[in-house]
């Protein structure tokens, strides 16, 4: 297997540790714009200086207008992830919507990326999205809450996808992982503090606006770890990944993510894996062979 699909997959694993990481910061008593900004600071603090003092990760004109748009996007995905959890819709139905990603993906790659459509393609997207239903086992879910989380969540699951495919073409565009990395937290830091006003607003629950730096200093190192496993391993390996593995392949495989969410959190929760997370993760990594292999 190419090496840039590996990255994919790294990135997949990684990226199990948002929610797991997000939810225990959450449980710390941070806010939502806690846990969305404060620990970007700690990527643009690191990356700044490989953006200033390499020449081959620094910022060019023709890029700015792909990286203010990935950082509108990344902004708004942040908002759709996450607000629903504190406007009472379950977390199942959160997943479930969100995790449509692979679905838009595969449709969108085909119009805006021009990548081919395939019969292995489309099996593996629907084995993914299979494999989510079993995790996520609607079945049991008794209520859907507000219903705009719900339409937050749907929203959500379009906006990763475009999220994948801007990643795509920045590595098409051969763009340093770093300056995509770097580019796009800063310009998502940016939107978010302007969106704060706006947002404070209509929503008065501290829980969700709560922007205070007033908490011990060792948070910090907690805000750190967060980053470094959550954002910057994931994404940056992602980034490279995508110079080669195509935007429909790479929303397939991150989807790796639920089942290492899970697995962290039995490790380190000790929260006990149930047999329908076991099947669904299996479809997955079915799912995933099935999309490495069609390359291969």
């Amino acid at each position: 297997m190419e090496k840039e699909y590996w990255l994919v997959v790294i990135s997949g694993i990684f990226s199990g540790f948002v929610v797991f990481g997000a939810g225990i910061l959450a449980e710390l008593g941070f806010s939502f714009y806690q846990i969305s900004v404060l620990p970007s600071l700690f990527t643009i603090v690191l990356l700044f200086p490989f953006v200033v003092f390499r020449k081959e990760c620094r910022i060019r004109n023709e890029m700015v207008k792909l990286y203010v748009f990935y950082g509108l996007i990344s902004a708004f995905l942040a908002f759709s992830q996450w607000l629903p959890i504190f406007l009472g819709t379950p977390i199942s139905i959160i997943v479930l919507l969100l995790y449509t990603q692979p679905l838009w993906t595969v449709i969108l790659s085909k119009f805006l990326m021009k990548e081919k459509l395939t019969k292995l393609k489309i099996l593996s997207m629907i084995i993914v999205l299979l494999g989510v239903v079993f995790i996520v086992n609607p079945l049991n879910i008794q209520k859907i809450g507000s219903f705009t989380g719900v339409i937050l969540s749907l929203l959500g699951g379009f906006l990763l996808s475009l999220w994948v495919i801007l990643g795509r073409v920045a590595g098409k565009k051969e763009y340093n992982p770093i300056t995509t990395k770097f580019s796009n937290i800063l310009f998502y830091v940016i939107f978010m503090l302007i969106f704060y006003p706006i947002v404070s607003i209509f929503i008065k629950d501290a829980s969700i606006i709560n922007l205070s730096l007033n908490f011990p200093i060792i948070f910090w190192l907690y805000f750190l770890i967060f980053e470094i496993l959550a954002g910057l391993i994931p994404h940056i390996s992602y980034y490279i990944g995508v110079k080669k593995v195509t935007a429909s392949d790479a929303g397939i495989i991150l989807l790796l993510e639920p089942v290492s969410a899970a697995i962290l959190a039995a490790i380190f929760l000790g929260q006990t894996i149930a047999s329908n997370v076991i099947i669904g993760g299996f479809l997955i990594l079915i799912a995933n062979y099935l999309a490495i292999k069609e390359r291969s």
